[in-house]
């Protein structure tokens, strides 16, 4: 049987000087968790159209099925729709939780009052005040603007939203439902004092 050589080779450690490096340890903003925001509503801007169309989006994709596809078309606004309300003056608002936004409520002025639109929450912030935040921002732009109502129009199967219209101070306008593309729409109201008027 033959043998297996083995070979050895010296090892050669050769010391490197090592110069202490000082290390400092600190606890700074990095590493405390930062408190949340507060919710802020503002008025979106061009560059915002985008978010503002993701989430309604986002927030009507629970009850899609119950729209027709022509009735979810004209409800959930692309980011080219969104783009052409600010631009042309309509108010578009944005709600922001920690700088994300979470909401989102179109106002119209028309003859017959403020109109508002495309109210939509995010489903993970629902329960922190948006959309009374977002109805009273259209209220305040309502009364700025000497309106006596403002008023909106929504489906018979969106239950939650109809509650919190009703908790807001909005009523069923009787005798004023009519076709949406094929899905039933009635009107809610909500009297106005213009600013400057109350007491």
């Amino acid at each position: 049987m033959a043998q297996t050589a083995r070979l050895f080779l010296p090892l050669r450690i050769a010391a490197v000087p090592r110069t202490p490096v000082p290390v400092r340890l600190e606890s700074g903003s990095m590493m405390e968790p930062r408190p949340p925001q507060p919710l802020r509503v503002r008025r979106a801007i061009p560059g915002e159209a985008a978010s503002v169309s993701f989430l309604l989006r986002v927030a009507f994709a629970e009850v899609a099925q119950q729209y027709t596809p022509e009735a979810l078309a004209a409800t959930v606004a692309d980011a080219a729709e969104i783009r052409r309300r600010i631009d042309e003056g309509a108010a578009v608002w944005i709600a922001l939780l920690d700088d994300q936004v979470v909401g989102t409520l179109s106002a119209f002025d028309r003859p017959e009052g403020l109109h508002l639109r495309s109210m939509a929450v995010h489903p993970g912030a629902r329960g922190h005040g948006v959309a009374r935040a977002l109805l009273a921002a259209a209220e305040g732009l309502g009364r700025e603007r000497g309106h006596t109502r403002m008023f909106l129009r929504t489906t018979p199967f969106l239950h939650s939203a109809i509650a919190l219209y009703s908790r807001s101070g909005f009523s069923l306008c009787q005798g004023v439902e009519r076709d949406f593309h094929g899905v039933p729409l009635f009107e809610m109201e909500k009297a106005l004092v213009a600013a400057g008027r109350a007491g």
